[in-house]
């Protein structure tokens, strides 16, 4: 039976490989060596690489985490100081509106009040001016009667003539 194969052409071929030594020599083994030893720290460079990998993995995590809990807390300082700011306008506007209040109030305010205060004036100055008059018509019924009566009396004592009045009197 003939072998199949790449050495079916030459017979001796069994021998060649035959004489070929079982160990292989230094050098190759030394290559053999260095390659395995290669290999070795191959494997263990990939695996320190993906434990840092996984630890820069961690790490983004964690930052990512306190980078999202800053921005939380920054946002509700900011919501916080947004109400309180807020407050104190709308307070300091509530006070002024008050005040305001309080004024027109006191003065009679606003277009209404202007009105208002100047129709109650002008029936004061109307009230007034009726007094006037009507203190003035009795202070000339006054007169009149205290004219009466001094012509009366000088009539009775004999200061006046019967045609004459206390006008025409006069110290000569």
């Amino acid at each position: 039976m003939r072998r199949k194969g790449k050495h079916s052409d030459n017979p001796f071929a069994d021998m060649v490989e035959m004489t070929e030594p079982f160990l292989p020599d230094e050098r190759s083994e030394s290559a053999r060596a260095v390659a395995i030893d290669l290999r070795d720290r191959v494997a263990k460079l990939e695996s320190q690489i993906q434990a840092q990998y996984s630890a820069m993995a961690a790490y983004a995590t964690i930052a990512q985490q306190s980078v999202d809990a800053v921005k939380a807390e920054a946002r509700h300082d900011l919501d916080r100081s947004q109400s309180t700011l807020i407050g104190l306008v709308e307070r300091v506007r509530r006070e002024c509106q008050d005040s305001i209040q309080g004024v027109e109030v006191r003065l009679g305010g606003g277009p209404e009040g202007d009105a208002a205060r100047m129709s109650a004036m002008e029936m004061r100055m109307a009230t007034l001016e009726s007094l006037l008059t009507t203190t003035l018509d009795t202070q000339r019924q006054l007169m009149e009667t205290v004219q009466l009566l001094m012509q009366e009396r000088m009539q009775r004592e004999g200061w006046l003539v019967s045609s004459g009045s206390a006008d025409e009197l006069s110290l000569r």
